[in-house]
């Protein structure tokens, strides 16, 4: 037989096994579907001490992997020819971006070999290149070049290319197609780390690998933030009184003023857990202090932000600075000038309740505005 009609189908169903050690996905030869998490202090995660420099950054990476592929050309439309020869070595190079602790994207090419068909006696090379976007999983996603163990899922589109060897002809159905996989990697302090991964290119190609990634990149560094310390409190001189005199008659009772609510914990003003992040309640209650603030233009204001003793004191101490932060900044955005409003933090030093129950540490997890 000497023209075969070979159709190749190219869906994603690929296992792949890769060695990446920083970002995500390497396209193989099927539909790409690319998954897509700005500041750092936005995220809901624990971080040893506050040790911002530590965290995930913006990292190029470079990964380069071995491995084996099993190729199924559909050949249901040529009679009496089979596929005599599915596992092939494959190998694939990947260049990716780490674009924030849960996701990365990554661009790829590989060549997972071919599949031989008999008869005749003959070949179909394969050849995939595409773009992936990784999930990653697990407690070291955050770290400095994402150092130590974590898991990830891709999802990408590819491109595929096929030529023959031998007297064989073949139409190709599916060039473009989706790919999705699953893998481990570890990475070391110094950006090199390997990569275990599986990826699934439609109803054709399912590929495994082991990948050597190398993340590259300098640790950031924190913008310090400016912090008041409190002024001593002036002694208070209490005059005696020798005189009594007549009591006078009650006056009635003044319309409460909205400036002088500002004088102690503000309430609602929440955190996300471990973080700087304003919360929904924690939002709409510095809306409507702004409102309020709007009508009390010569009101000044000292923001001062307390924690819990959970946890590192220094580390309670750079959590509460961020938190005053937030709040003067958020006021800041709905109008109220900077230079009516100064931020101070305490950490754990002053409770106003017991940190031994987790009602009192709610209590003690707080923000005060006090009216100068």
């Amino acid at each position: 037989m000497t023209n075969l009609v070979t159709k190749l189908k190219t869906v994603a169903s690929v296992g792949a096994i890769s060695l990446l050690g920083g970002c995500s996905i390497m396209p193989q030869a099927s539909n790409d579907v690319a998954a897509v998490d700005s500041v750092a202090d936005t995220q809901v995660s624990r971080y040893a001490d506050g040790d911002f420099e530590n965290r995930i950054g913006r990292h190029i990476y470079a990964g380069l992997g071995i491995g084996a592929s099993r190729l199924e050309p559909d050949t249901s439309e040529v009679q009496g020819t089979e596929v005599n020869d599915r596992v092939e070595g494959g190998g694939q190079v990947t260049i990716g971006m780490d674009l924030s602790r849960q996701l990365a994207l990554e661009i790829h090419s590989a060549d997972l070999g071919s599949a031989g068909l008999s008869p005749p006696q003959g070949r179909i090379n394969y050849h995939v290149h595409g773009a992936s976007a990784l999930l990653y999983a697990g407690k070291n996603r955050h770290n400095y070049r994402r150092q130590g163990l974590s898991g990830f899922a891709r999802a990408g589109v590819g491109f595929l290319e096929n030529s023959s060897v031998g007297n064989v002809d073949f139409v190709q159905d599916n060039g473009a197609h989706f790919l999705i996989g699953a893998g481990v990697e570890y990475m070391t302090k110094i950006g090199l780390g390997v990569r275990a991964e599986a990826i699934s290119y439609e109803e054709d190609i399912n590929y495994g690998q082991l990948a050597m990634v190398y993340r590259m990149g300098t640790k950031r560094t924190q913008k310090a933030v400016e912090i008041v310390k409190a002024p001593e409190p002036a002694p208070v001189v209490v005059p005696a009184l020798k005189v009594v005199k007549p009591a006078p008659l009650p006056e009635p009772e003044p319309e409460p003023n909205v400036c002088d609510e500002f004088n102690g914990v503000l309430e609602g003003v929440n955190f996300r857990s471990d973080s700087a992040e304003l919360t929904g309640e924690g939002i709409r209650a510095l809306d409507q202090a702004a409102e309020k603030l709007r009508q009390c233009e010569d009101v000044k204001l000292s923001i001062s932000a307390h924690t819990d003793s959970v946890g590192a004191e220094s580390y309670n101490q750079n959590l509460s600075e961020r938190r005053a932060q937030s709040v003067l900044l958020n006021l800041v955005s709905r109008g109220i000038s900077r230079s009516r409003m100064d931020a101070q933090a305490f950490g754990e030093t002053q409770p106003i309740d017991t940190n031994s129950t987790p009602e009192g540490r709610l209590r003690n997890r707080r923000v005060e505005v006090i009216a100068q």
